[in-house]
């Protein structure tokens, strides 16, 4: 398994926004980044949402696993 951390936008309220800068509940849906400073700099910028001052960068922990089927050779 190979784990790796990604960084979404949450507003202040609990809800999280997409990369659109529009609300969403799902943290699946919302912009993610794979480094918080890269997230930081959206959201100050020029796409980013209108208020980024109540937002957070929240770390998101993503593990993936492989999964071999049956007719795979080794």
């Amino acid at each position: 398994m190979v784990t790796r951390y990604r960084y979404v936008p949450q507003h202040k309220n609990g809800h999280f926004i997409n990369i659109y800068s529009e609300p969403t509940e799902d943290f699946m849906k919302a912009a993610h980044f794979s480094r918080e400073d890269d997230l930081n700099i959206w959201i100050l910028g020029r796409y980013g949402p209108d208020d980024p001052q109540n937002f957070q960068a929240v770390p998101v922990k993503v593990t993936y696993e492989l999964e071999v089927g049956e007719n795979h050779v080794q």
